[in-house]
């Protein structure tokens, strides 16, 4: 596990992230900027980047009584929005013999999270203009609105005002919510985090998957197909790579995870053949630029390849990453976004 030097001054959960690249450290230092107030806070980032985690460290740096409530958006049904989250009386509709508290109440001064929040259905979206406003909220049957005492914290797929412009997300909802945005970065921005992730995932693996006995450690090919990989499902896709090597590992006895314990499509050789895939040597190559930060004639030597094949490959890399499909390419999106821009390097 990696850790930063102020990590004596993180609570008890942000202390167990592994935080080693710049991408992680400033959203360690927003959510430290952001967690004193009771401003909303929006984490924007793909699945599995981590967003529940965040959400619950920034909750445990605010230092607020009440408890953190999460809910997804898929679980509200918007025929039930209203009373799901502003609770209801007794007698408030037909059916509703005791009072119940909704979400705002069961959180009291804590925290509440939404979770896939873009996925509201927009009656609900407007229903909670409201409460983001005014920082009141009525029951359904109630007679005078109740203060909001918890803090809101939502989980979007996308930055809110991308959400807005393909309207999934009211715009008038959107002056709301403020500015207190803490991006969180794909697997493959903090590459150099892979490692430490994986180490801790098997460290982890006996507990997860109930079976002691396995590997406790990577073999260093291993690792390095773990940092070459492209993981769509970010940090749930690495975990479940390490939990599936670490099960395949145990039954042969080993005491340690080998290459040939991983998924197939992860069982690459990082040394280059002429003869190969051209996904796999762009792959390969892409992995070696990133470990020796964009340096052509070293990435050469690591992989056993020449010069100019890994520049002619460097290039077209380049070329996918600017290219429009490139959000949709493994490989333009995923180790590429490693390689630093500098025609100049030899």
């Amino acid at each position: 596990m990696q850790q930063s030097a102020s990590q004596s001054l993180y609570p008890s959960l942000l202390a167990t992230a592994v935080v080693a690249c710049p991408a992680i450290l400033e959203v360690v230092s927003q959510l430290r900027a952001y967690a004193p107030a009771k401003t909303p806070v929006v984490f924007v980032g793909e699945t599995g980047t981590g967003k529940t985690f965040f959400a619950r460290a920034l909750h445990e740096l605010s230092g607020r009584e009440g408890d953190l409530v999460e809910m997804s958006a898929g679980e509200i049904r918007p025929s039930l929005a209203e009373s799901d989250i502003f609770g209801h009386e007794r007698g408030g509709f037909t059916g509703a013999v005791r009072r119940r508290p909704g979400l705002f109440a069961r959180a009291g001064t804590g925290t509440v999270l939404f979770d896939d929040f873009h996925l509201l259905h927009r009656s609900v979206q407007y229903m909670l203009l409201g409460p983001f406003d005014t920082g009141r909220y009525l029951p359904v049957g109630a007679d005078r609105p109740l203060p909001l005492g918890c803090r809101l914290v939502l989980g979007m797929g996308q930055h809110p005002d991308d959400l807005v412009a393909r309207g999934r997300l009211l715009k008038d909802l959107r002056y709301r919510l403020g500015h207190c945005i803490v991006r969180l970065p794909r697997l493959d921005e903090r590459r150099e985090e892979i490692a430490s992730l994986a180490e801790r995932f098997l460290e982890h693996a006996p507990a997860t998957t109930g079976v002691s006995g396995g590997p406790s450690r990577f073999a260093p090919e291993a690792i390095q197909a773990l940092e070459a990989a492209t993981y769509p499902g970010n940090l749930r896709d690495l975990r479940e790579a390490v939990v599936r090597a670490y099960l395949h590992a145990r039954a042969e006895d080993s005491d340690e995870v080998r290459l040939e314990n991983l998924l197939p499509e992860l069982q690459i050789s990082l040394r280059f053949e002429r003869r190969g895939g051209r996904a796999t040597q762009l792959r390969v190559v892409s992995w070696a630029l990133w470990k020796t930060s964009d340096r052509v004639r070293e990435a050469a030597e690591l992989i056993g390849a020449n010069r100019n094949t890994v520049g002619a490959l460097r290039a077209e890399l380049l070329a996918r990453r600017s290219s429009p499909g490139a959000r949709e390419d493994p490989l333009a999106r995923g180790v590429n976004e490693q390689i630093h821009v500098n025609r100049g390097r030899p």
